[in-house]
């Protein structure tokens, strides 16, 4: 769907910076793409409007007529954040007016990503508080939502940062709690909510309550299981087997680990993959390949 804009804020823009519509275009989208953007008032591709207003020095709030809009460009923006690309996400996150969102919707996410940037890019630790407060008291738009979850991790997580432990568990609690009660609506993408769930797994196995993780990895995989996803069961088996190595339960782990890598394989993970097997478990491998050796050229019978 067309994202309709102000086409002639863009020309005016352009003319501004004294730009002819090519050199506007150059390194970004055609000529012609450009001439429709400013005649015809619209733009089918999010990131090709990034780049333009980036380019001239404007916000994609200042040229944008669709109410709508912050949907689409908001998807962009999550999908960096849960995959932990705060840079990008950062790079689009500029381009937003929050006071031209017209939603508590809309300003509620804007608060939860801008405090992930302020936590991880810009190092600011209050900041970051502040704005997930921003998204949990003011801009929340129902009781449960995934964002609340979300910024009560982001909270965890900064007074993590902090070392104040037992408040940092209380807001991963409550982020773990809230989730769960999403989860049960089935409002939201069970995709997105495996993606959060990681993340307050891994919280909680930094803050050693291992028992904790395990129970919600269980649960996950169970989920996933039942819907025939495969979908980041390598990294929930690594966490698995991070809380068992730290239990003391050396050999599960190791089992949870060779999981891990298999299941990365089938999913294409190579990175985790290949750290499981040339570094975390190198020492198995060549154990097993001498093992072998010693049977080379004699039949190896499977009951």
């Amino acid at each position: 769907m067309a994202m309709v804009i102000t086409g002639s804020l863009i020309r005016n823009a352009r003319k501004n910076k004294g730009m002819s519509q090519v050199q506007l275009a150059d390194g970004i989208c055609t000529q012609a793409t450009i001439s429709s953007i400013e005649n015809q008032n619209a733009c089918t591709s999010v990131e090709i409007l990034f780049a333009i207003c980036k380019k001239l020095g404007v916000k994609i709030t200042d040229v944008t007529q669709n109410t709508r809009y912050g949907d689409k460009v908001f998807s962009y923006i999550e999908e960096d954040m849960r995959n932990h690309l705060y840079t990008d996400a950062n790079k689009h996150i500029d381009q937003i007016d929050c006071k031209k969102l017209n939603t508590r919707y809309l300003k509620g996410k804007y608060h939860c990503y801008r405090g992930f940037i302020e936590l991880y890019i810009n190092d600011d630790i209050n900041e970051a508080i502040y704005n997930f407060n921003l998204q949990l008291t003011q801009y929340a738009a129902e009781e449960f939502t995934f964002y609340q979850a979300w910024s009560n991790l982001g909270i965890g997580l900064a007074y993590q940062k902090l070392g104040k432990l037992n408040r940092a568990e209380g807001f991963i609690d409550s982020s773990a709690k809230i989730l769960a009660k999403v989860k049960k609506a089935g409002k939201h993408d069970m995709i997105v909510i495996v993606d959060l769930y990681v993340d307050i797994i891994a919280a909680y196995a930094e803050l050693e309550k291992y028992e904790r993780a395990l129970v919600l990895i269980h649960e996950i995989l169970h989920e996933l299981t039942q819907r025939d996803l495969i979908y980041k069961v390598d990294i929930l088996a690594e966490l698995e087997s991070k809380c068992l190595y730290a239990k003391g339960e050396v050999v599960q782990g190791t089992m949870k680990q060779f999981a891990a890598m298999f299941i990365a394989e089938l999913r294409g993970n190579t990175e985790l993959a290949e750290k499981i097997l040339k570094r975390n478990q190198v020492h198995i491998v060549e154990m097993v390949k001498n093992e072998l050796a010693k049977n080379e050229g004699h039949p190896t019978f499977v009951k």
